[in-house]
């Protein structure tokens, strides 16, 4: 039969499970997020908790998680307070709060701590402020995480705290008559020593106001503390109030408050929408017009008359006979006039018939210059076109010199009168109409051949002739068939 644990072991066995604390993991100040994680984290607990916690996002969207190290109360005020000095963006405002903590030096020093003691953690929150104020006068966007790294360095942050809890207890000495009446045996003094300066010391009710006294309402911030607990009701409920005054205990308008949730024994950071700056996306301005300076130049191209001698008069067609037939080749100026009358159409010699042939005894001789006008025969008058890059040559008119090619006799057998007229000089090397007619039609004995238009018998060809059926050449005569020979 098993003995029972005698009482001395009951004792001890109940003094281990006291005094056992869980190991803390996590950062010392987590990175702010959404409330509804409270919500999921009360999801299977009691019914009271998942009420309360599920109107909780509605009224504080965001909240940031403390770790639970015994300190968890004064580094949220801490922190809290330093982010509210952010949150106001005011670089001069830094200095000042510097300048205010620096004299409270004196009630340190009244209480009977020197400044050789406090000085050092002192020197950790000043030089905190100097951080956050030069990041924000250079507008590097560092100034949250440069305080979030700092509370979440366990030397600076310890020693931040420390010096928070040396100014509540000194603001509870120093305004003993307003504590007095919460504690229990009336000794401030032993209060302080025993509640809020050790290492290990959880802050209470008396520690958070005494800091917000000294600590939050100088600077013109207010204070809340909501209580999650299994009271009666659908929300959290509000255990601690300090409303931002002014030096004239007046009410300030939109000045920060600091938000703290407590759940028994711990303390984490409360956030309404409006307290979160929210992130500022510049607009994307829309690309202007992009004007771009093109020099456009058009040089009209008119016909005009020139005095210099156009060699491309010469060539048969270039030259319209008459009005509206086409362009002429612009001339060639080197002056800048402008001249804004337009010129005349020049009057042009008739193209004269070609004379007939002559008879076959006589060689025939032409010339190829009897078709051509003078260059020079047209009267012209002179134009300048309207462009702004003509050039004009002033010179004499040139005469070109022209050598007829020598007489070509051809013989003919039979007088053939040629009508000739039109625009267009003839060739004196074409042929006379009727030339080969009198040739031999060539026969063509392929398939491919007699199928094309070059066949002369193809109804396609220029010179069709239709062929002439011979009997004699479609039908062979002699026997060509194999024979038995018949013996007797």
């Amino acid at each position: 039969m098993a003995a029972y644990p005698s009482d001395d072991e009951l004792a001890q066995l109940q003094k281990l499970s006291s005094d056992f604390e869980p190991e803390v993991t996590g950062p010392l100040v987590g990175q702010r997020q959404s409330s509804a994680a409270i919500t999921t984290q009360y999801a299977t607990a009691d019914p009271v908790f998942q009420v309360k916690t599920a109107a909780l996002p509605a009224k504080y969207a965001y909240f940031r998680t403390c770790r639970g190290d015994g300190h968890c109360g004064w580094r949220a005020i801490a922190f809290t307070y330093f982010e509210a000095l952010v949150r106001l963006a005011d670089v001069n405002k830094f200095a000042e709060e510097e300048a205010r903590l620096n004299s409270l030096g004196n009630l340190l020093e009244h209480i009977g701590y020197s400044r050789d003691i406090w000085i050092d953690f002192a020197e950790e929150a000043f030089e905190l402020l100097h951080k956050l104020a030069n990041s924000l006068r250079n507008m590097d966007g560092q100034t949250a995480d440069i305080l979030l790294n700092t509370f979440n360095s366990m030397g600076e942050s310890m020693a931040i705290i420390t010096y928070v809890k040396l100014l509540a207890s000194a603001w509870i000495q120093t305004h003993a008559d307003n504590f007095r009446h919460f504690i229990d045996s009336g000794d401030v003094k032993g209060y302080c020593a025993n509640f809020i300066e050790p290492t290990q010391c959880e802050a209470d009710n008396i520690g958070v106001a005494a800091l917000a006294e000294a600590l939050v309402k100088p600077a013109g911030f207010g204070l809340e503390v909501w209580y999650l607990d299994r009271s009666p009701g659908e929300e959290i409920n509000r255990s601690f109030y300090l409303e931002p005054t002014d030096a004239h205990h007046r009410p300030i308008v939109g000045a920060p408050m600091l938000r703290l949730l407590y759940r028994p024994g711990h303390y984490d950071i409360l956030y309404k929408a409006e307290d979160v700056p929210q992130v500022q996306h510049q607009p994307v301005p829309p690309q202007q017009p992009l004007h771009v300076a093109l020099a456009n130049y058009t040089d009209d191209f008119l016909p005009t008359a020139t005095n210099v001698g156009d060699v491309m008069n010469m060539i048969p067609g270039m030259y319209p006979s008459g009005v509206g037939l086409g362009q002429r080749w612009p001339s060639l100026s080197l002056s800048y006039d402008f001249s804004p009358t337009p010129a005349s159409l020049p009057q042009v010699t008739p193209v004269q018939p070609y004379a007939p042939a002559p008879t076959p005894v006589t060689p025939v001789s032409a010339s190829h210059m009897d078709f051509v006008t003078s260059i020079h025969s047209v009267s012209t008058s002179q134009y300048n076109p309207p462009s702004h890059h003509s050039i004009h040559l002033e010179q004499p008119p040139v005469s070109l010199p022209i050598h007829p090619p020598p007489p070509v006799s051809i013989e003919r057998a039979a007088p053939v009168g040629v009508e000739r007229g039109g625009p267009f000089r003839p060739s004196m090397y074409e042929l006379e109409p009727g030339f080969g007619s009198s040739m031999q039609v060539q026969q063509f004995q392929t398939a491919i051949f007699r199928n094309s238009h070059f066949n002369t018998a193809h109804f396609m060809n220029p010179d069709f002739s239709p062929e002439q059926w011979n009997p004699d050449g479609e039908y062979a005569t002699g026997n060509k068939g194999r024979h038995k020979s018949h013996s007797s």
